[in-house]
């Protein structure tokens, strides 16, 4: 009677994960903690209203500064690790201590007091939060095809990816009861030397750890590609330069794919890094505002993903897709049009409704694009033509921004990058990896 249990995929600790580690992103580097290092500890001790906007700018650059060696770090490590776990395999080793690893950086950032001098230690920890938290997700992503069919794959991931988005939702909200509003928070701690604010990382460490917690101990076991030989850096570097050389030959769908989504995955991610930035510095929003958007995005995208994954297994990753990229392009140019607070609620609100299927449905083509055994090493490719172009959509925007003079007009920049990756992405022929696995 136990052993169909034992056997059982673990598709709910796939879905925890996800819902653990969403905190990371949505508390720490979006909506709060970030905020909190970039403007209020890089100006403090500023006179005058001068001096805390250079503060604060100052600020910001460090803070995008770190990040940027962060993204340069994930992108030389996470085709290498993904190498080890596929060939030694060591990939559920790898989840958890880089998992343990996020934790742990998260839970040091109360170290960051109220001082400018402690701006640089705050942007050192979050970039490196960044990069623990990005390797762990090539492994987790790897674990998709071995705990679903090509049939349930879309509604597996869109699921997950749901519980990401509601586990936001759910973290945000009692970090604005808790620790924010209204001033103090319910747990009546003061925001003296920001205290109210250094407090949620121990609580969002304890969140991400609770919620991945499952699946560190359940992942399914991944045997080793090469069982038996030695495996160092240099030798992982020759293997991941050969593969993609032979990928030019025999893989030349997967090598588009991975540079097309890369492009529309930038847009995508730029969405939700700009969100805060923008309600604050074009529609005035207040941080107890752009926290309630904060959740109301994650509500919506939450929704948009968990019907996105049936209707991909429906249709197939393509159409869901490029529904999705046209889908955020049109709302874009609607909320540049239009500059009325209530279009940039309703239009921002419903871009989200997109966003989740487009990441979930591209997380699923990868895992019908790779050859059995070959899943993390090339969710580490993933991750790493993402951040070989992941200055498109934060540069585009500065752009935009710098050329016009003003914040708003930062959207078309992300437009574009969009209509970039999806221009990219058309012409490539898919064949049935595109298509849903029934109609195959």
């Amino acid at each position: 009677m136990t052993s169909p249990r034992r056997h059982r995929p673990p598709v709910v600790p796939f879905a925890l994960w996800d819902g653990g580690m969403s905190a990371f992103s949505s508390v720490i580097l979006t909506f709060v903690f970030a905020t909190y290092v970039a403007s209020a500890v890089a100006s403090e001790g500023a006179v005058g209203d001068d001096a805390v906007q250079a503060a604060q700018a100052h600020g910001s650059q460090v803070l995008t500064t770190w990040q940027s060696i962060g993204a340069v770090a994930v992108a030389l490590l996470a085709p290498l690790l993904g190498n080890l776990a596929d060939a030694g395999g060591a990939r559920n080793t790898l989840l958890r201590i880089t998992t343990l690893a996020t934790v742990v950086t998260v839970a040091l950032m109360p170290l960051v007091a109220l001082d400018a001098d402690y701006l640089t230690l705050g942007a050192v920890l979050i970039a490196l939060a960044v990069v623990f938290s990005e390797l762990a997700g090539v492994f987790v992503n790897s674990v998709l095809p071995e705990i679903s069919t090509p049939a349930n794959r879309g509604r597996i991931s869109g699921t997950a990816w749901a519980v990401g988005y509601w586990g936001s939702i759910l973290c945000l909200g009692l970090v604005l009861v808790l620790f924010v509003m209204p001033g103090t928070g319910l747990l009546g701690i003061t925001g003296e030397g920001g205290a109210n604010y250094r407090a949620i990382p121990l609580f969002v460490a304890l969140w991400i750890l609770v919620g991945t917690l499952p699946l560190m101990l359940r992942a399914p076991r991944h045997p080793a590609g090469a069982p038996g030989e030695r495996w160092n850096p240099w030798q992982g570097y020759a293997s991941i330069v050969r593969r993609v050389l032979r990928a030019v030959k025999e893989e030349p769908v997967m090598l588009q794919y991975l540079v097309a989504s890369a492009v529309y995955r930038d847009g995508l991610g730029a969405v939700f890094s700009i969100a805060g930035v923008l309600a604050a510095n074009a529609y005035g929003f207040s941080t107890v505002e752009i926290i309630v958007f904060g959740i109301a995005a994650n509500l919506v995208a939450g929704v948009g993903v968990f019907l996105g994954g049936r209707v991909d297994d429906r249709v197939g990753p393509r159409p869901v897709i490029i529904a999705g990229c046209v889908g955020i392009i049109v709302l874009g140019l609607v909320v540049l049009a239009l500059e009325a607070t209530l279009v940039f609620w309703v239009a921002g609100l419903a871009i989200c409704l997109f966003v989740g299927p487009v990441q979930s449905a591209s997380r699923n083509l990868l895992t019908r694009l790779s050859l059995p055994g070959r899943e993390t090493e090339n969710f580490g490719l993933y991750a790493t033509t993402g951040r070989a172009l992941g200055f498109l959509g934060t540069a585009a925007f500065a752009a935009t921004v710098a050329i016009s003079g003003e914040t708003r007009t930062g959207i078309l920049g992300i437009v574009i990058v969009m209509a970039l990756g999806l221009v990219a992405f058309l012409p490539i022929r898919l064949g049935a990896a595109g298509r849903a696995a029934t109609s195959a």
